[in-house]
């Protein structure tokens, strides 16, 4: 690509952001996925379920070449193959209660394999890149219709929303958030998939619609992965487009981005455009190009100076104070030099700089990683009573799933899971549920691990192998020969890589392996 033009795309949409006094939102598509991870297109997916029941060129052609309708009957002749089939006997004894409908077997093992390759990383240097800059920029949060973990992978840190349900019922502050608004595989049922699902969903469309206007109209939003000519965007604008008078079309318009691969020959370009929704024509900004670092390169330049997660937590405390019908026992009125001496303050506003005042709650704008670094190193910088009330119920319900815990319920006196149930803290036992030992293990690996390193040590693995392979390959060890001390030397010295960068998923996993190997106990 013509580096002269890539600037001048890198420079045209930061002024077009910098001109909006909110940061940005990603409207995430399929072909994110496809670019990052090598995800099959619906077609290609579906397709790859049809091994035990008739072709997918029948199903297909059967509907015309409509996609819920062919999933809606795949579904109906899946089904029965799942429930009498020996190869999904594995899948039967670990969901055999979560099985509420037809078209729950199939959505069943789509989500099997899409987490399985949700922690795939391109080999293609360029893709790495990209990724580098993606996964440190501060967007307000991110709107998806992808079922794969990938965007949880990338942003650990945001809260995660499943489905138009959870979206609509909850909470969200719009900073530091995931929006899976057509399900995610971490919860099957949730997808939206068949002909019924769509149905389904699309009555719903306008209440989401109502959810999301604020979004359009305050945040540039830009959409990866899409044609503009996509039905299921178009179907949410129009629902968006309904909701607003004639003088907020022009800024609701103005705030849409595409970013498109040109065809074969056609140059790289910023430039508007007219979409056409019913009799609306709404102008937008259309850039093409294939290199996707100058987009995140433009939004990572306009990034803010406090982190999203952390303001997410903030905007999150202040409206709990506002909601409470009786605040008073969160709120304290005190001078500045009286905080220390205020072990119930949980939230601390003012004007200047806030350099000494810190609560004890605020653990809560801690991280994983915080931990992790604490547990590596052998320190007692938390408390563990504090964490285990305060931070790790915060985990709970967001995708986080590899979490350093163990550590923590030893030191309180908890050794068993029967000494977690009658404790405080019994609501944890979700967290210690969120991964298991295999989860530690990444599929694609095993035959390399089985073929070229099972006979090294851990030390040998550390020596011969890259960090970022060696991250991968050690958790392939069984438990008994993983050699604790180091490994934890490993991630001191890799320190830079766990917290940030392409590998920072594997190096975090492994980490947290160490923490239950060397404390943890049966489930």
């Amino acid at each position: 690509m013509d580096s002269q033009m890539s600037s001048h795309i890198t420079d045209q949409l930061t002024r077009l952001l910098k001109a909006n006094a909110a940061a940005p939102f990603l409207f995430i598509g399929s072909g994110f996925s496809r670019r990052y991870i090598g995800l099959e297109n619906w077609e290609e997916l579906l397709s790859k379920f049809c091994e035990n029941i008739k072709s997918f060129g029948f199903y297909s052609s059967q509907n015309n070449r409509d996609m819920p309708k062919t999933a809606s009957d795949m579904a109906k002749d899946f089904n029965p193959v799942w429930w009498e089939n020996d190869e999904y006997a594995e899948s039967r004894d670990l969901n055999e209660g979560g099985m509420d409908s037809v078209s729950s077997a199939l959505k069943y093992e789509i989500s099997k394999y899409l987490r399985e390759i949700s922690s795939n990383k391109p080999s293609d240097e360029k893709l790495l890149q990209e990724l580098e800059v993606l996964s440190r920029i501060n967007v307000d949060g991110i709107i998806t219709t992808n079922w794969d973990l990938f965007l949880e992978e990338l942003f650990p840190d945001y809260q995660v929303f499943v489905g138009q349900e959870e979206l609509l019922f909850s909470n969200p502050q719009s900073i530091a958030e995931i929006y899976k608004i057509h399900g995610c595989s971490s919860r099957s049922n949730s997808l939206v998939l068949t002909s019924e699902d769509y149905e389904e969903f699309e009555r719903k469309n306008p209440y989401l619609a109502a959810k999301l206007i604020t979004l359009f109209i305050e945040h540039p939003i830009i959409f990866i992965g899409y044609s503009i000519s996509d039905k299921n965007i178009q179907k949410i604008i129009e629902s968006i487009v309904n909701c607003l008078g004639q003088d907020k079309l022009d800024k609701f318009g103005r705030n849409l981005v595409f970013v498109q691969r040109p065809r074969n020959g056609e140059a790289p370009s910023f430039n508007d455009a007219i979409m056409s929704i019913g009799d609306t024509r709404l102008s937008i900004t259309v850039i093409k190009t294939t290199d996707f670092l100058e987009i995140y390169e433009a939004i990572e330049s306009t990034k803010r100076k406090i982190p999203a997660r952390i303001l997410r937590y903030c905007k999150e405390q202040m409206y709990d104070l506002v909601r409470d019908n009786d605040p008073e026992g969160k709120l304290a009125v005190i001078d500045l030099d009286q905080i220390e001496n205020k072990d119930d303050v949980e939230f601390v506003m003012g004007v200047g700089v806030a350099k000494d005042a810190v609560s004890s709650l605020g653990y809560i704008a801690i991280t994983v990683n915080d931990i992790l670094l604490d547990i590596i190193g052998g320190g007692s910088k938390f408390n563990s009573h504090t964490l285990l009330k305060d931070f790790y119920p915060t985990l709970i319900k967001r995708s986080n799933k590899y979490i350093p815990i163990y550590k923590h319920l030893r030191v309180v006196g908890i050794n068993s899971l029967s000494d977690l149930k009658d404790s405080e803290y019994s609501n944890l036992e979700e967290v210690l549920r969120k991964a298991t030992r295999d989860d530690y293990r990444i599929k694609q690996y095993q035959k390399q691990f089985s073929t070229l390193y099972a006979g090294l040590s851990t030390a040998e693995i550390i020596a011969n192998l890259t960090s970022e392979k060696a991250a991968i390959m050690i958790p392939q060890q069984n438990d008994s020969d993983i050699d604790i001390a180091a490994v934890k030397a490993f991630l001191q010295a890799n320190t830079t890589g766990l917290a940030s960068g392409n590998y920072a998923t594997y190096y975090r996993r492994l980490g947290c392996l160490i923490d239950l190997i060397e404390d943890g106990f049966p489930l």
